[in-house]
Parts: structure tokens; sequence; C-alpha cells
């Protein structure tokens, strides 16, 4: 069943459709963090791939491991992980992890010849698909937090922080959702 999900045509036209959806959702009703991983997942998997199936200079033929793919994967790992890492948020952190998996399949790929093509190919697909479905969630979780309890920060901002901002955004946020949940007390 696996095999028949890897190979089936219309699965990159609706990976696409549903990336595009999910991402201009994203971008318009979603936070700072929701934006970002949803620009980095436009850019990158979107646009980029795109292009770079409109140029082909076939370098990924050279080798086992697809060096483009490898690379986009790789940048993606970077970003997300320090989305995840600065985000005030949970989900962002499950959307690194499948992305460092997908990196990883591909360091598996180069370093031990006999991998099943199979299993490089569930461990390169397959986070894809569920990274989209976290973002959804993640997005349907913050627009029904913000309907509920108000606006909260996107960011984690340490208090000792030497962003010239920190104090004055921290303080910001703090008094918004201070407001709000006691407005709702009166």
């Amino acid at each position: 069943m696996i095999a028949e999900l890897l190979t089936w045509d219309f699965r990159i036209v609706l990976q696409a459709y549903l990336a595009w959806t999910i991402g201009i959702t994203a971008i318009l009703l979603g936070g700072g963090p929701e934006r970002a991983v949803a620009f980095t997942w436009l850019l990158l998997f979107e646009l980029i791939t795109s292009a770079q199936d409109l140029i082909d200079t076939n370098l990924h033929f050279l080798t086992d491991v697809d060096v483009f793919l490898a690379t986009v994967d790789a940048f993606a790992a970077a970003a997300w992980v320090t989305i995840a890492l600065y985000a005030n948020r949970n989900y962002t952190l499950w959307i690194a992890a499948m992305q460092v998996v997908a990196v990883s399949a591909h360091l598996a790929s180069g370093i031990v010849e006999p991998i099943s093509p199979k299993g490089y190919a569930v461990m390169v697909v397959a986070p894809g698909w569920i990274q989209l479905l976290l973002l959804a969630i993640g997005l349907t979780a913050h627009i029904s937090r913000i309907r509920k309890f108000g606006p909260y920060r996107d960011w984690r901002i340490a208090i000792n922080s030497t962003h010239p901002f920190a104090a004055m955004k921290q303080a910001s946020y703090l008094s918004l959702a201070q407001a709000a949940w006691r407005e709702r007390i009166k």
C-alpha cells in the first residue's frame, strides 16, 4: 500500500495543492510562527523546486542521492529548527523533527550503499505530508486560541535578551494578554 501511494501520479499535484492552500491560509490568518513555517515551505518546496524542475540540470542523477533535494531539505531543516527554537508553539518542534528525518534519509542513502529505495522514498516523502498536517493542526489551534483567549505572544523572548526591542515587545504582549483575560472576568 505504501509503495502504491509513493508511485501514485496524483500525489505530487495533491501535495502541491494542499501546500498552497494551507500555506496561504497560514500567511493570512496565522501568527509569526505559522507564517514563517508556511513561507519556508512555499519558498523552498514549491517555488525553488518548481524552478529547478524547469531548469533540470540532471545533477541529481550523478549519485543515488538527489543533491538538489538534499540541499533544499537541509535549508528547510535549518529554518524550521530555528523557528521551532524561538516559536511559542509546540507543533513547530514536530515539523522540525520531521525535516530532520528527511535530511537523515539523504545522509543514510549517501553513506550506506545498499539502502532500500522504498525506505529512502518513505523517509523523504512521508515527512512532508506529516508537516502539512501539523501546520494545518497548528494553524487551527492558533485561530481557536485567539478566538477563545485573545492575542498571545508568537515568539519566546528571553527577559535578559540583548535585542533592543525584546523588553518592549514582551511588555506589550503581556499587557495585551492581561487585558484580555481581565476584561472577561469583569
